[in-house]
Parts: structure tokens; sequence; C-alpha cells
């Protein structure tokens, strides 16, 4: 028995056995994603990090494992929605979606999001390997103190246009421009006194500041030690570890450099590798802050990435439950409504150009109860046809978790109060028993939430309007 045969076989027992699950696709959706995900989080896993790769390659390589999996997402989502069209979608006089119609808008919601997610299932399976292989807790506690003792062994030169400028600042460290203004270029030197560092704080990453900083020559020698010690947890291993020794030969060392010099070395340099210090330290920063591709261990991003496969299936579900007809024309409605009410909007807002600016929220709340008021009387009107009162009421099932949000914001901006974390408090009349966060989380939960609660409701709703045969 070849494959096909044996697929085909199973296909029609599961048909026969347990008809709800064939038509969504269960046996066939499910182990396909649950197969892709396991690949593409093998590969981040598999990637070997000891020694750490080049985080630049590294980026790319996972990268281009996204850019890789648009196209085959896209056709999985396609080809999802075309099964349901084809087996869901013509059975709205069948107990399918019906009985079970929320719980099969979870289903859609949950593999949607599972199909959507695969270009970064790669990036998070990387993510938790580094995490696991780099201790970004203690970096960041060695961060600044690292930093500190770098001063003292890396330094770039300065560049100076003028090739006879750049020799008097060398001998005395400073020149006087064209206009006789003193230009200095202080980075590593005495103080007038002789028994203090001027030095200039910089680090291979701009996490650390750029300022000249002055310190006794026992603490230069004290960052020294230090960096030493720890550095060489980052590939910062160092070719000299006399701390009065570096701080003599950096003092004498040549910190200018003019055009026409071919090759331009550091002012000093005891890094055994600035480059594999310089990757390690990227490696360690991009993990402690997840930034570049490790953006996807943000709990943030997934947040409101989930909204994609929310929008997809109350799409989808909508399509599952209502004549595919009435939903065309509800799609209509969900596009012309809103261009008619942007029209009327827009005339209001040049009739009252001249009201005062806090007025605004108002008008806007006013016009947003219209619009919705417009919307639901002709959802539910009995005075309407089925065919239109179900067209909008699709409409209503789009709009109303979106216009919860927009009275929130305006709300919001009229009652224009500070939020309990804001920085500037003199001019705030009121405040907000909630921080800036703590709102915008509230206004994606009442999206997120309200979307879920209002598909339950228009489910119920659906079932009556196509199972009832005194609807008319």
């Amino acid at each position: 028995m070849n494959l096909k045969s044996m697929f085909n076989k199973v296909d029609h027992r599961m048909l026969e056995k347990y008809p709800n699950l064939w038509v969504l696709g269960v046996p066939i959706y499910v182990p396909i994603l649950v197969l892709l995900h396991v690949i593409i989080m093998s590969i981040g896993f598999i990637y070997p990090l000891n020694p750490l790769p080049d985080f630049f390659r590294y980026k790319d390589f996972f990268e281009n494992i996204s850019i890789t999996m648009i196209l085959p997402t896209i056709l999985l989502v396609v080809i999802f929605v075309i099964r349901q069209v084809k087996f869901n979608s013509k059975r709205v006089h069948l107990s399918l979606p019906y009985r079970y119609q929320f719980l099969v808008f979870l289903y859609f919601f949950g593999l949607l999001f599972g199909i959507t997610s695969l270009p970064l299932s790669g990036n998070l399976a990387a993510y938790v390997k580094t995490n696991l292989t780099l201790d970004k807790d203690r970096f960041d506690k060695e961060h600044d103190v690292m930093a500190d003792g770098f001063t003292h062994f890396f330094l770039e030169k300065s560049y100076i246009d003028d090739p006879e400028d750049c020799r008097i600042a060398e001998k005395q460290g400073y020149y006087f421009d064209d206009y006789n203004d003193r230009i200095g270029y202080t980075r590593y030197e005495l103080n007038e006194t002789k028994d203090s560092l001027i030095v200039y704080r910089h680090f291979v990453d701009y996490r650390y500041g750029s300022d000249l900083d002055t310190i006794s020559l026992p603490q230069a020698y004290k960052e020294i030690e230090t960096f030493i010690s720890i550095a060489q947890r980052y590939e910062g291993g160092v070719t000299e570890t006399d701390p009065v020794r570096i701080v003599e030969q950096n003092l004498k060392s040549d910190r200018f450099y003019t055009k026409g010099e071919k090759r331009v070395r550091p002012a000093f340099d005891y890094l055994e590798s600035y480059q594999r210090f310089d990757n390690n330290i990227n490696f360690h920063n991009k993990l402690l802050y997840k930034n570049s591709f490790f953006f996807a261990a943000e709990w943030e991003f997934w947040r409101a990435y989930a909204f994609l496969a929310l929008a997809l299936s109350i799409l989808l579900i909508i399509l599952c439950s209502v004549n595919i007809a009435e939903f065309g024309w509800g799609m209509l409605v969900v596009a012309l409504h809103p261009t008619v009410f942007g029209i009327v909007a827009a005339l209001t807002v040049f009739i009252f150009r001249d009201v005062n600016g806090d007025q605004g929220p108002w008008i806007g709340i006013i016009l947003l109860s219209i619009f919705t008021l417009n919307a639901l009387f002709f959802a539910f009107n009995k005075r309407f046809k089925p065919a239109l009162r179900r067209a909008f009421a699709i409409a209503c099932h789009i709009y109303l978790p979106l216009v919860a949000g927009g009275f929130m914001m305006l709300v919001e901006e009229v009652l224009d109060c500070c939020y309990v974390d804001s920085t500037y408090i003199e001019n705030c009349d009121c405040f907000y028993p909630f921080t800036q966060t703590q709102y915008e989380l509230t206004l994606m939960g009442t999206f997120f939430f309200g979307s879920i609660l209002v598909t339950y409701l228009f489910g119920r709703y659906y079932k009556r309007q196509y199972t009832d045969p005194q609807i008319k």
C-alpha cells in the first residue's frame, strides 16, 4: 500500500467517524503545523553557539528563514480558508458550526495564530538557545564596570584635517584653527597636578555614555585589574596586564591622525581580538534587551501580533456562519458605512471649525454614537428585509470592538488628565488612577476580549437567523 492510498484510507475513516473535525481540517492542519514548528525550532536549537558565531551572520540566517516561510504561511492560510469555504460555509443550515460555533472560532484563532507565527518560530528558538548559553543577568551587572576599564585598553584616534595642525595637536594636545579658536581633543592625559587621569569614557556599544571623566591613578589601576578579570568571560583577552605599564604607554601614544595616512591604527589597543570582544558584547546586549531578531521573545510583540490571527478568525467564522452572498454584502457595508460617516464627520468638523478645540472630543463622541446607533438600527429593526439586517449585523460584528476602543480614547481625551506615572505634572488638574501602560493594556484588552465576546453573541444571532424557519 503506497502513501497516497494510506492517506486516503485514513482521510475517509476520519470523515465517517469524525465529520466535524474532518471539515475543520484538524487531522491535516494540526499535524502539519506541529511538524513545521518542530522543524524550524529544531534549526534554532541545533545552530552551534560555542564559540559564538558572528552576530550579523547569525541574525541573517534566521531572518532568511523568516523570509522563506512567508510564502508557505500565506499558502497555508489560503488553503485553509478555501477548505472552510468549500465544506463549512455552505452548511449554515446544519449543526456545524452552530452546535459548537464558539469552539470552532477558538479553533480558527488558535490554528491561524499557529500558522501566522511560523516565520518567527526560528527566532524564538534562537532566543531560547542563546538565553540558555549566555548569562545575560551577570552581563547586566558587569557591563558598566567592564566599560569603565575598557577606557584603558582601547582608544580610536581623533581626525584632524590639516597635517600641520595634527602635528601641533600631537605635541601639545590642542591647536588653533583659522578663526584662532582653540580646538582640544582630550582623550587620555594627566591633569595639571599630574596625580589624576582625564579619560574619555566609551565602550564597544552605545549603551555607555561617551564623556570625559577625571579619576585618580589608583582608581585607574583598579579599573584595569577589574577589566582583566571580567573581560575574559566575554572573549576580551588582553596582551598587557601590568596596570602601571598600561597607563604609561597610553600617555605616550599618538592620538591623532590626518588625511593621507594609509593605515590608521588605534591610539592604543591591548585586546587580543577587538572583533571577537565586540561581537560577544553585541550578542549579550541584543539578548538582554531583545533587540534585532530577538524581538520575537517580547511579550508586547506577541500581544499585538495576535490581532492578525484574531482578525482572520473573525472574518472566517462570519464566512462560515452566513450565506456567502450576504457575507459579500456585509463586507460592502463595512466599507461604505464608515465612508459615508467619514464624509459627515468631515463636514461637521468644517462647520464647527471655530469651536474651542477642547470640544472636539465631545463632537467625536456624538458622531461615533450616531454611527454606531445607525448601524444597530439597520441590523435589528424588523422593518427592513432580513438580508439587509444580516448585512448590517455582519458590519456591527466587526465595528463594535473598534467602536468600544474608540469611545475609550475619546473619553480619555475629554477628561484630559495625567497618568499617575506622568513625568510632567505641573499643569495637571486631575490624575487617572492608573499608569499609561495600564491604560494601553486596558485598551488592547478591550479590543481583544471585546472581539471574542461580540463573536460569541453574534454567533447566537446568526444561528437564530439561519435556523428559525419563521424568519424570512
